[in-house]
């Protein structure tokens, strides 16, 4: 577990940055190009050639995580004395979008519902087929243009095919003739006499390249780094204006683990068809959990080292349980929209973080030399966390002194740090509504009470997005409450070698709370205090 006192001293420093008048830093950008989308990156800005979007977060300084504190005034919850109304431009509970008209056909609709988008559950125009989701592998691919059938033409990845109606291609998809015969035969990258995953060379006698984090932040809130979900051509991220200065502290738990290489977090590409990863236009990008594999943890942030993958972020058939249908175009990584879930590895005292991305995405300038990939750079992630897992997660203000929970782990949940607030020292986090329709029946709220005085925020009855009331502190538990918080990450990477398959779960416990199944995922509750 991490020191709570250095905790305190760096929630301390930070307060010392903003109550004193010292220079908070602040980052402008354009807003680029209007979304084409709900759920699309919004350009980062200035670009570098060929448009490549410019990382707009703080470098690490040896391996220490930046304290960004955002320009914008953090919302203290003050009353809101307006008039609801579609068409304001303002987000308000039971609308899924307001992009500040009553016009239809312009992706929100005259009534402020989402109009027609991959994951609405009808198959719309340019579609193949519409689940309802946003996830790969139960029969429409996440994107809505495959059935994900063998014989269609379309390599499905997530599905277990490596080829599809491509020269030497098994009957069923899943199998290349030739390739395994230990030669190098034509339209072969690799051929090791196996078709093994994890080893360097696939199935599909393509090279195996991943990657491995060396950053990875939550993003400051700005107009230009995340997903834009409500259409306004502003990037949405209301994790971290909930958290508000103080998203410094829960970043130094997840980015010292990270830039230290205890925690090693791999990003992978399946069917490269292009070795050095430039021009991709049909491969998915895998997120996958790693071990080291030469038992030298030190150099794990390293171009070149060494690692395994762990099984437990793989499903029975070898493929990540999370990745991103993606294209790359020039070396411009755009993936998704992707239901997956996202493991972050074990953060000390907070345990294993992890939840569901909704409809998340992934961005990024994919880096090669003469044969290979070497690193994505100016990496953005971002999506919707469902409301519901956030109260799976213990309230991390509890590991703070004077957090409510006198140094120890106080009995409430992360969902109600977020839309019930609480003082923290001399910060006040949130309350922050969810902000994202995940359902699509409107969007949903909480009714809870602040944290404050050594007592922890409290749930008291939660709003469904057609309006029902569901009281009590168990209802963030109920199926009915689905929507979630727009929020964004930032991360960097280098490249390593794969070595194989090791053991391991995800999050790197025993229960880490989700496990590998269909392409979905299953939450399982942990005891965050979520008993009245």
């Amino acid at each position: 577990m991490r020191n709570p006192t250095r905790l305190a001293a760096v929630l301390l420093a930070l307060g010392a940055t903003t109550a004193c008048g010292s220079t908070v830093v602040s980052v402008q950008a354009d807003a680029g190009p209007t979304p084409i989308d709900n759920g699309l990156f919004v350009d980062a800005g200035p670009a570098l050639d060929g448009g490549v979007p410019v990382d707009l977060g703080l470098p690490f300084d040896g391996g220490q995580p930046p304290v960004d504190v955002p320009a914008t005034p953090v919302d203290l919850g003050m009353p809101d004395t307006r008039v609801p109304r579609c068409g304001d431009g303002i987000l308000d509970p039971m609308e899924s979008c307001d992009d500040g008209n009553n016009v239809s056909g312009d992706r929100c609709s005259a009534t402020c519902r989402y109009e027609a988008r991959c994951g609405d559950g009808r198959v719309d125009m340019g579609e193949v087929c519409d689940d309802g989701n946003n996830r790969s592998g139960d029969g429409c691919r996440s994107d809505c243009l495959s059935s994900e059938t063998c014989g269609n033409r379309i390599v499905d990845t997530s599905r277990g095919e490596i080829c599809d109606g491509t020269p030497n291609c098994a009957p069923d998809c899943r199998s290349i003739l030739m390739c395994g015969n230990g030669r190098t035969d034509p339209g072969e990258q690799c051929d090791d006499g196996n078709t093994t995953r994890w080893d360097g060379c696939g199935p599909d006698c393509r090279l195996e390249q991943s990657v491995v984090l060396n950053r990875l932040s939550i993003a400051p809130e700005s107009p230009t780094i995340g997903c834009d979900f409500s259409g306004d051509g502003r990037a949405d991220n209301a994790f971290t204006r909930a958290l508000g200065p103080a998203y410094g502290v829960l970043n130094s738990f997840i980015t010292s683990g990270v830039s230290n290489g205890q925690v090693l977090l791999q990003i992978t590409f399946l069917n490269l068809t292009d070795p050095r990863g430039q021009n991709l236009p049909d491969t998915r990008v895998g997120w996958v959990l790693g071990s080291d594999a030469n038992m030298d943890t030190t150099d794990n942030g390293i171009a070149g080292n060494p690692q395994f993958v762990q099984s437990g972020s793989l499903m029975a058939n070898l493929l990540p349980v999370a990745s991103f249908q993606s294209t790359v175009r020039m070396g411009v990584l755009a993936g998704g929209p992707e239901d997956i879930p996202l493991p972050l590895g074990n953060m000390g005292g907070l345990g294993a973080l992890e939840f569901n991305l909704k409809r998340g995405r992934i961005t990024g300038t994919v880096v090669a030399n003469d044969t290979r990939i070497t690193e994505i750079r100016n990496g953005v992630l971002c999506g919707a966390i469902p409301a519901r897992d956030l109260a799976n997660i213990r309230n991390p203000a509890g590991l703070i002194p004077g957090g409510g929970g006198m140094g120890m782990m106080n009995n409430s949940t992360f969902l109600e740090l977020l839309v019930g607030g609480q003082n923290l020292l001399i910060f006040q986090i949130g309350p922050q509504q969810p902000d994202i329709d995940v359902d699509g029946d409107g969007l949903e709220r909480y009714e809870a009470r602040r944290g404050g005085g050594g007592l922890p925020p409290r749930i008291e009855a939660c709003i469904d997005g057609d309006g029902t009331r569901i009281e009590g502190r168990e209802c963030a538990m109920d199926p009915r409450m689905a929507d979630g918080f727009s929020s964004a990450f930032q991360v960097g990477s280098t490249w390593i070698n794969l070595r194989g398959v090791t053991g391991g779960t995800m999050g790197g416990t025993a229960d880490a709370g989700v496990r590998p199944s269909d392409g979905g995922a299953t939450t399982v509750p942990v005891d965050a205090g979520r008993a009245p």
